[in-house]
């Protein structure tokens, strides 16, 4: 009778394993808006992304604008899928109650047309677009239309915080082309890493042909101090029917050039606990197409996980001299960054195993105190190979992939 059982232990493990394995090798490249390393006042600190749901608002007051809308949505279930998101799409903004934004991290305001200026956003909801941000730390995205309100006594905290220059109009957009470059200041950003257009994602610039670009009452640059802007059109590459320059038009009819090294097209700031992004254009496929999808997936990506917020720990040593510093994961699980190992801070009762990349359980402990594991000790003879390190405490479980 005890064979089976110990096959049916096997089998668990070896399941267990690979479950871990491959989620782990998925995220082998973590980029940094998800999760990164900062020193703040001679500290390091581990920065997690919050993100787990997004809740994108397709609807509208004024203009219909699904001839853009539905490949925003397509964007953010396409990257949900990947990324192990849940991405809810509301049709109504009678939806986007206080209780309904509680279980989010992101709102993404997709197209919704008169967003402020329209008396039809119920006024309770707007509070709790309001409160998400501030008080709750979520983060509020402005695509295109939803950023088309103009001005209007009916939303002050959308014309001061969320939108804090007003839309005035636009440049017709069929025939209006525009070379777009990266802001060399937001190069290292997390949201931009990794970002490249052309073929082989080496280029800082690529061409948007039919922008639809909008005016504002003043620039973003000047509004708001503590900003991140990651793209900048060139008002002297655009043109009009392929003629002029500042989208075809006399000096002054648009504001493009107004703003000394190009007019902004995306940006990011905080407000109050949260973050507001906003990105100008994307009608249709046109602009996704010239960008190239995975640059613009990974735009998005690592834009939703900036504006998420993060779980901050401090990294700090337990004393082991010679080794690594180690975040302290709230959980109570932190594993060593690493040479195969795990510090279990909370006490409980818990079981730490190390398998090899057969699932072939290489050593299994167990204990009640908070301990410091070093599992290198049971790896001696191995001087290449992959493993994991398995942790349960008090019911919780997190694996962990080292590379010899």
């Amino acid at each position: 009778m005890n064979k089976p059982v110990s096959s049916l232990k096997r089998l668990v493990r070896a399941a267990l394993f690979i479950a871990a394995f491959a989620a782990l090798s998925q995220a082998q490249t973590v980029p940094l808006a998800k999760q990164r390393v900062e020193t703040i006042g001679g500290k390091q600190y581990q920065l997690t992304s919050k993100l787990q749901k997004i809740l994108v608002g397709s609807f509208y007051y004024n203009y219909n604008h699904d001839i853009g809308a539905p490949n925003l949505d397509s964007t953010l279930k396409r990257i949900g899928r990947a990324e192990g998101w849940t991405v809810d799409i509301s049709k109504s903004g009678s939806e986007i109650t206080a209780a309904k934004l509680a279980g989010y991290q992101v709102f993404f305001g997709n197209y919704i047309s008169s967003w402020a200026s329209s008396t039809s956003f119920p006024t309770a909801n707007r509070t709790a677009v309001q409160n998400f941000v501030e008080q709750q730390g979520g983060g509020v995205f402005v695509m295109h239309s939803s950023g088309d309100s103009r001005s209007s006594s009916n939303w002050a905290w959308y014309y001061s915080t969320l939108m804090p220059i007003t839309y005035t109009g636009e440049s017709s957009r069929l025939t209006v082309s525009a070379k777009v470059g990266i802001n060399p200041g937001s190069k290292v950003h997390p949201i931009m890493e990794g970002i490249g257009f052309g073929v082989d994602g080496t280029n800082d610039s690529v061409v948007w042909s039919q922008g639809e670009w909008h005016t504002f009452s003043g620039s973003i640059t000047t509004k708001v101090a503590d900003k991140n802007i990651f793209l900048k059109m060139n008002p002297a590459t655009c043109t009009k029917d392929g003629t002029g320059t500042n989208c075809g038009t006399a000096t002054g009819t648009y504001n493009y050039g107004a703003t000394a090294g190009g007019y902004s097209a995306t940006w990011t700031f905080p407000a109050g606990k949260g973050n507001v992004g906003y990105f100008m254009e994307g009608h249709d496929k046109i602009t996704m197409n010239a960008m190239g999808q995975a640059a613009w997936d990974r735009f998005y990506k690592q834009f939703m996980y900036y504006i998420a917020g993060y779980d901050t720990v401090e990294v700090v040593s337990i004393g082991r001299p010679g080794q690594d510093m180690l975040a302290m994961d709230r959980s109570g699980i932190s594993f060593h960054p690493e040479n195969p190992g795990v510090f279990i801070s909370k006490p409980g009762v818990h079981s730490v195993a190390l398998f090899d990349l057969s699932g072939r359980l290489v050593k299994e402990l167990h204990g009640r105190k908070s301990t410091d594991y070093n599992l290198t000790q049971y790896l001696k003879a191995a001087k290449h190979g992959v493993y994991v390190v398995r942790v349960s405490l008090s019911g919780h479980t997190q694996s962990h992939r080292y590379v010899l």
